[in-house]
């Protein structure tokens, strides 16, 4: 949409644009930021000597249906007209075009729509600067200069999902997440004044926390968030930055956020349309400050005094809001972190986060371990956890002012080794990962009731919702040429299957099956004889409802026999299941679809549900029970 990617080839043009002309002697070149925009703009230089037509493309991928078109532009008195084309490069016809008149000098934003009948995969859109009549062009002017700057091309739509592909908004949606939270490792270097207001005013960010992870992006900023969190119905979370930022500036992101129009940054926020307050509730105070890796890494003693600084100035803008402290899983990043920050600030918070990637954070697996000793580690995700929250829960028992915490794992996911180059995150061994991890919070459900899986798309580490063949963040994406492809990994149809269940409240369940060990792990736990299959169940609020979550852990098939005569099931059930022959398959841009959630309706014998579980398998069995009077 814009310039900023450095001109690699030297060609004059940024990133992924290219140059288009029909003259010898056209001259391309970035500029930078000017009064009406920020950031580069592209120049484009028409000599007198050639007097045509001449641009810039970019290969794109395009939904059929009508497309709204913005740029800006400016350009000198010799060029007048802007023409825009979708090229189809597999047969080089033009599918849809359009003329915009430039009428003066100074920046302006043009706009316009564009019809596709159908889906092109291999798309072209090319931006041409068409110049006057030869006869018309000034003598004394030698050139006809023109400048463009954030161009895009978006689905036709009235609300923000234009931003998104469609088929992202949709497989967000039925995620049916509850919140969704604004942080990372960025967040500790983001300052939320400059990503309000008009786009084109926005200044360009180098996300300067993740080595080649390109910029910020600026057109998603504070309210494109909490328009897509509406969109979506969920709630929005928001961490603020302690890294380089100031108890003052999260207070005024509070206000700017829940403020009537009476307030400072209320008013500032009506000024660029949203007059109603957002409401945000949940507020996150600073991302992992104990990581070497994060801008603003400080003590656990610095971190609980700026905190109660960052508390009380963000409580004096809204204080019904809820706040989130900043707690470690690995204790040995930062020794004592957590009964530090805890004793010193817990009482002025009602979360406490954990940070939790199962993988070779826990145990000393790498690319060179046997994939069964691999497995059999990952998959101890739940035993991992409740060390983990149990350590949590018995700092907050031993004092009576943090009786009030509960946890929030604001970050979770598999970890592999870590290798980027790797797709281990998104296979099936990871699915029945995360869904034991899924397992366990929900058992924990008492302490645990905030989780934010990391990441929703692409992402660093390995986001459920993959667009192109970008499997990992060092990983160019588009490589197979395949990179509109839109499609879930098996942790995604795990999430999604757990996340549209109706469990309002835990029922205990009795489990006799086989166990295995897990090998060592790097805390000061024993992880032998662990059961082979990881089972949870939930009732619905009205009692009509039964689930069972079911997680073969093992790498065989098992008979299962389900007794549930303690209950009045009807004779119908549901079973949905997700697995697959091999337990390092994972969906990719040849076979999206390889791993998916299979859904059928089962008969219940005498209350009791009997079957094979196949090995690494995910298993939902919900039961219709008779109506409690």
């Amino acid at each position: 949409m814009d310039f900023e990617e450095e001109d690699t080839n030297l060609d004059g043009v940024s990133g992924s644009w290219f140059p288009l002309h029909d003259g010898k002697h056209t001259q391309y070149a970035l500029e930078p930021a000017a009064r009406g925009h920020s950031g580069h703009s592209q120049k484009i230089r028409i000599w007198n000597k050639d007097r045509g037509m001449s641009g810039i493309g970019q290969h794109i991928h395009l939904e059929a249906g009508l497309h709204t078109l913005r740029l800006y532009v400016r350009a000198t008195s010799e060029i007048h007209r802007v023409l825009v084309r979708i090229v189809d490069r597999l047969n080089g016809k033009v599918v849809s075009e359009t003329e915009l008149e430039i009428t003066g000098h100074r920046w302006k934003e043009l706009g316009g729509l564009l019809s596709v009948s159908g889906a092109i995969s291999a798309g072209e859109l090319q931006i041409w600067a068409v110049p006057r009549p030869a006869n018309e062009w000034e003598d004394s002017v030698s050139t006809g200069m023109i400048w463009f700057d954030h161009i895009s091309l978006l689905p036709d739509q009235a609300t923000l999902t234009g931003l998104l592909k469609r088929d992202v908004f949709q497989m967000a949606k039925a995620l049916n997440s509850g919140i969704m939270r604004l942080g990372g490792n960025y967040i500790s270097l983001y300052h939320w004044e400059d990503f309000v207001g008009p786009t084109s005013l926005r200044p360009n960010y180098i996300n300067e926390a993740w080595e080649q992870a390109g910029h910020v992006h600026k057109y998603f900023g504070t309210d494109e968030f909490i328009a897509l969190c509406k969109q979506l119905g969920v709630e929005p979370q928001i961490c603020v930055n302690m890294g380089t930022g100031t108890p003052e500036e999260a207070a005024d992101w509070v206000e700017y956020c829940n403020g009537d129009m009476e307030t400072t940054m209320g008013a500032l926020r009506a000024s660029h349309g949203f007059p109603e307050p957002y409401g945000v509730k949940y507020w996150e105070v600073g991302n992992e400050m104990y990581g070497p890796w994060q801008a603003g890494v400080c003590t656990a003693e610095h971190y609980a005094d700026m905190y109660v600084q960052f508390a009380r100035a963000m409580k004096a803008k809204d204080a019904s809001i809820l706040l989130l402290g900043c707690g470690t899983a690995r204790d040995s990043l930062a020794p004592g972190w957590n009964q530090k920050v805890l004793a010193r600030a817990g009482k002025e918070m009602d979360f406490f986060t954990l940070h939790i990637y199962q993988g070779q954070n826990f145990f000393p697996i790498d690319a060179r371990t046997p994939s069964e000793a691999r497995f059999k580690a990952i998959t101890a995700f739940p035993e991992v956890a409740r060390s983990l929250f149990g350590e949590v829960e018995s700092l907050i028992r031993n004092n009576d002012e943090l009786a009030h915490l509960k946890i929030a794992v604001t970050e979770w996911n598999t970890m592999y080794f870590p290798n980027p180059d790797l797709p281990n995150n998104h296979t099936l061994e990871a699915a029945v990962a995360n869904a034991c991890m899924l397992n366990e919070m929900i058992r924990q459900s008492h302490l645990v009731h905030i989780a934010n899986f990391s990441d929703l798309v692409n992402g660093w580490v390995g986001g459920c919702i993959r667009v192109g063949d970008a499997y990992e963040r060092m990983r160019k994406p588009g490589w197979s040429g395949n990179n509109h492809v839109i499609f879930g990994t098996a942790t995604y149809h795990s999430l999604r299957l757990y996340a549209n269940c109706q469990i309002d409240r835990l029922v205990e369940v009795e489990v006799d099956c086989p166990t295995y060990d897990a090998g060592a792990s790097k805390l000061e736990l024993s992880l032998k004889q662990l059961p082979e299959l990881d089972v949870v169940a939930g009732i619905s609020a009205k009692l009509d409802r039964l689930t069972l979550f079911i997680v073969n852990r093992s790498l065989r098939q098992m008979p299962v026999s389900c007794r549930l005569t303690a209950w009045e099931p009807k004779a119908e059930a549901r079973v949905s299941v997700i697995s697959g022959s091999d337990y390092e398959a994972f969906n990719t841009v040849f076979e999206p679809q390889a791993l998916q959630t299979q859904v059928e309706q089962v008969q219940l014998d005498d209350a009791k549900w009997q079957t094979t579980l196949e090995p690494h398998a995910i298993y939902v069995l919900e039961v219709e029970l008779e109506t409690i009077e």
